[in-house]
């Protein structure tokens, strides 16, 4: 394999290689084929093209908006660096070539991105991941070959066995996402989050390292009120760097995340700015959720788009699909349905994605002193209502005796393990929490904003994250911190409702004292009226109607790859009770999660 063809490098003043200047293009996937050219893919009408020696980048589609990439060259380096670097740090190009000559430690890489590097002097590939994993990629190796590269379709096209990992699916069906590295074959993994792995030139893994262990330095000396000054402060800079051009759209829910991402982008009685806009949406017209978006963006001078969210999802399955890489039940993207949107009228959207998890406690002060009543509590935390019937249906069969739910289990108090012991149970949940959930669920998630725009994520910003560290747990529980911080620097925004509670953050904090009465008179209420009950949930919408119909096509067509490991009248079972009872015994992610495995399958085989 022959190695890159690099111009003469400049010399800065200290005597260190300069890095040539990056190209300022968009990907959509890149491909690292170890001995080969990459799979054809029918459902992509992007060529590929090679970069030397191995790196085959594919343009971003209609439907897929990618990664902004950068290149870097200083020798031996060849460096493809995915994603967008903090701005508030030093110099991307600088930085990336710093740490893959061992200039500067990984843990100054900050920002939503992947470095991917050969080294033409040792023969090696290398791959950074950032913090949190924001960015998947995935490695394959078996008789076949081996393959690294960001979209996991064809990394498996090119160099997987095609097996399916039974005790990974173990984890993926009890908890809605995979657990550790593992993926749905038993031969291909996900680079994990803060790592830098080594791949010699034919793509055997030389070596993984985790370059940024969890800290946890809680500061009760600082007040309460100055710690939501500091995070304010800390927040709007971070916010502010990340929004600094292009038109900008700005998702408002009827909870505090988005709330304080509006209250610190915006100013109150000023004007917005002009390259700023909101959306907000909901599952009818009159959505409570749609109206305290629009009144958060009233007080802030947004204008604002309202979405009633419809029958998207079969329509734009193989998009969804796509974009999550079925890693994720693809009823939970309701980013697809706007994706349109913030195609025509954003470049970047504000994701404001874990700001719930920094900002919150896990419950983990009541779950016992030993490691083993910890990982029950982190078990109890991910494991999702509606998981029986697929562990006994499709996971039984394929783990030889074993209790699924004991292997899915195992998979998290060995994660809960990897964090290590931090002298604070709630934040190694948290930990365990941003490790796997985070990692495995939402980035998946976020991936599907790509459909229509970049996304901007202030909550994973490595700066923003280190500040939580140092934040006690009794500060952040029941969302004091957050409310704290509203109630102060947005006194405007604190004033409109909370969906969960349907009071403001003001009376909120009467909520067990004076406001019981209220409490109960709503409730009262809410009985003697009974009005048919609004949708809550994704799939009560795309379940629905001709949706059904859909479904069922989907599930029970003849030939489908998921009779393999599910029988079709176990299927009909399960929609005959679905039919007759969709809001017991979480029927609905049991379905929802027959759908994302079935099209999987439909899709990739195994």
């Amino acid at each position: 394999m022959s190695g890159p063809r690099l111009v003469q490098p400049e010399m800065d003043p200290r005597g260190v290689p300069a890095p040539a200047p990056a190209s300022g293009e968009a990907c959509g996937e890149l491909l690292v084929r170890f001995g080969g050219e990459p799979p054809a893919d029918p459902l992509s009408d992007s060529a590929w093209k090679l970069e030397r020696p191995a790196a085959w980048l594919r343009p971003p589609a209609a439907r897929w908006k990618g990664y902004s990439l950068r290149r870097v060259r200083a020798e031996p380096w060849a460096l493809w660096l995915l994603g967008d670097p903090a701005p508030g740090g030093a110099d991307a190009d600088r930085l990336v070539s710093d740490v893959a000559a061992g200039r500067r430690p990984a843990r100054d890489l900050n920002g939503s991105l992947l470095l991917l590097g050969w080294n033409a002097a040792e023969r090696r590939w290398h791959a950074w991941t950032d913090r949190f994993g924001t960015i998947h990629a995935y490695h394959a190796e078996s008789s076949r070959g081996a393959a690294l590269g960001t979209r996991f379709g064809s990394v498996a096209a090119a160099a997987s066995s095609r097996r399916l990992d039974a005790e990974a699916l173990c984890g993926f069906l009890a908890c809605g996402f995979f657990p550790a590295d593992r993926t749905f074959f038993d031969d291909a993994r996900i680079l994990r989050p803060s790592s830098h792995y080594v791949f010699d030139e034919r793509g055997a893994r030389v070596s993984e390292e985790r370059y940024a262990a969890w800290q946890r330095a809680p500061d009760s000396r600082r007040s309460m009120a100055d710690t939501a000054e500091e995070l304010a402060e800390l927040l709007g800079r971070v916010l502010s760097e990340q929004t600094t051009t292009g038109r900008v759209a700005i998702p408002i829910s009827g909870g505090l995340d988005s709330r304080t991402t509006v209250a610190l982008l915006t100013a109150a009685g000023e004007p917005a700015s002009e390259r700023f806009w909101a959306y907000t949406y909901g599952y009818t017209g009159d959505s409570v959720e749609t109206a305290i978006g629009r009144r958060v963006a009233a007080e802030r001078g947004l204008p604002v788009r309202s979405l009633v969210v419809g029958q998207y999802l079969f329509d734009r399955l193989e998009d969804v699909l796509d974009a999550v890489e079925g890693f994720q039940d693809v009823t939970q993207t309701r980013q697809a349905a706007v994706a349109d949107l913030l195609s025509s009228d954003a470049d970047s959207v504000v994701a404001a994605h874990w700001g719930d998890v920094w900002l919150d406690d896990m419950g983990a002060g009541h779950a016992g002193e030993s490691r083993a009543a910890l990982a029950d509590h982190a078990f109890h935390k991910v494991r999702k209502r509606g998981r029986e019937w697929l562990l006994r249906e499709i996971a039984a069969p394929m783990t030889a005796g074993e209790d699924p739910e004991a292997v899915a289990a195992r998979f998290v108090a060995s994660e809960l393990a990897r964090v290590g012991e931090l002298g604070d149970a709630d934040f190694e949940v948290k930990a365990f929490k941003t490790d796997q959930w985070s990692f495995r669920w939402t980035a998946a998630s976020l991936r599907a904003y790509r459909l229509g725009a970049f996304p901007k994520l202030p909550f994973y910003d490595t700066r923003v994250s280190d500040f939580f560290a140092t934040v006690p747990t009794s500060y952040v529980a029941g969302r004091a911190l957050q409310l704290e911080l509203l109630r102060r620097f947005a006194p405007d925004l604190a004033r409109v409702t909370w969906q969960a509670f349907g009071t403001d953050l003001f009376r909120v904090r009467h909520w067990d004292t004076w406001m019981l009465p209220w409490r109960a008179a709503r409730k009262a209420g809410r009985l003697l009226r009974r009005p048919p009950a609004a949708p809550e949930r994704n799939w009560e919408i795309q379940f629905s109607g001709a949706g059904r119909a859909r479904l069922e096509e989907r599930l029970l067509a003849p030939g489908l790859r998921l009779h393999g490991l599910v029988a079709p009248a176990r299927i009909r079972a399960l929609l005959a009770d679905f039919d007759a009872a969709p809001l017991e015994a979480g029927r609905g992610y049991t379905v929802s999660m027959l759908l994302t495995l079935g099209a999987w399958l439909e899709r990739h085989g195994g």
